[in-house]
């Protein structure tokens, strides 16, 4: 389903006590199972208001403008290249408040589908010729944290949009892109393990705690492009020397550097998709002049932006 609005939200969560048995959706569209089933918000508003609501697996973004999502008592901003990540029965905050008209495209992965996949996925097969039907649900408690919209998942996201026809949902495309979206999430969920296993410490649940601070200053750090140490060392209740060598432990640069790559990875998707000169891209994203923007293009890339550009296209 992709609805156009938000639900009620005291329908909602008395939907979700009762586990949805009544397989009645919102305007008694009828679902296939009992559980949160897979749906997607698209809808345009300035305000919104929407606490605790235990969610199957979620992912938050907006095709315009900010949000502020998060869980456990802490609400993150969403900006436009990003999404945020929550799990199933996880009480999950959205928070909208802006001048001008936001966009969601938040997608909920149903409960008996995310399970279906996941066990698919993850279960050997020897176990399922063995269990049969009896196979049990395979769990999968993802980081809660931004993550970026790569081009890999703007791929997911164009099907689940085309999948919104006006004739009707295109069932086959919707589950096919959902279905994709659950490979996706594991394959940076691995990600996630091997930047947690990396860091040094002597209990697995130091390393997770660890690893948590490390992400929030992260998420900092994508929501406002500021990498300086000091400040995301702050955040993530660490020395700025600790934070500064765990951090290139997990992911193996500075967090300068690491911020460099964001705005390098953002220049080639303007560099593919938009008609700004490549001047106006090394300006917008805080370049002081063209020809810096273009030297350290060529470093990473081994190609100047003009170059890159008429490969692409």
């Amino acid at each position: 389903m992709i609805h156009h609005a938000f639900p009620d939200l005291d329908w909602l969560k008395r939907r979700i006590d009762e586990g949805f048995r009544s397989r009645k959706g919102w305007q008694d569209i009828p679902l296939d199972t009992d559980g949160f089933p897979s749906v997607v918000i698209n809808s345009t508003v300035r305000e919104a208001w929407r606490p605790d609501i235990a969610g199957p697996v979620s992912l938050f973004l907006n095709l315009r403008g900010r949000s502020r999502c998060g869980v456990e008592g802490r609400l993150q901003e969403v900006p436009e290249d990003f999404f945020f990540l929550s799990n199933r029965d996880q009480p999950y905050t959205l928070a909208i408040d802006s001048s001008q008209p936001v966009e969601t495209f938040n997608i909920h992965i149903g409960e008996a589908f995310s399970e279906g996949v996941l066990s698919a996925l993850l279960t050997p097969a020897d176990s399922i010729l063995h269990n049969g039907t009896g196979q049990k649900a395979v769990a999968v408690t993802f980081q809660n944290r931004l993550y970026r919209r790569d081009a890999a998942f703007e791929e997911l996201l164009r099907k689940l949009r085309a999948a919104d026809a006006p004739s009707g949902l295109n069932r086959p495309l919707f589950e096919e892109a959902l279905t994709g979206l659950l490979h996706y999430l594991l394959a940076r969920h691995r990600e996630a393990l091997e930047q947690l296993h990396r860091l040094p410490a002597l209990k697995n649940s130091t390393r997770v705690e660890i690893y948590k601070r490390l992400s929030a200053s992260l998420d900092y750090l994508h929501a406002t492009g500021d990498a300086d140490g000091s400040t995301l060392a702050q955040i993530a209740c660490l020395s700025r020397f600790h934070y500064l060598r765990l951090f290139g432990q997990a992911y193996g640069c500075t967090p300068y550097r690491y911020a460099q790559g964001l705005r390098l990875q953002k220049a080639c998707d303007l560099l593919r998709h938009s008609n700004l000169s490549v001047a106006d891209i090394g300006y917008a994203l805080g370049f002081e002049n063209p020809q810096s923007f273009s030297r350290l293009f060529a470093q990473r890339h081994r190609v100047y932006p003009a170059q890159f550009r008429a490969a692409a296209k």
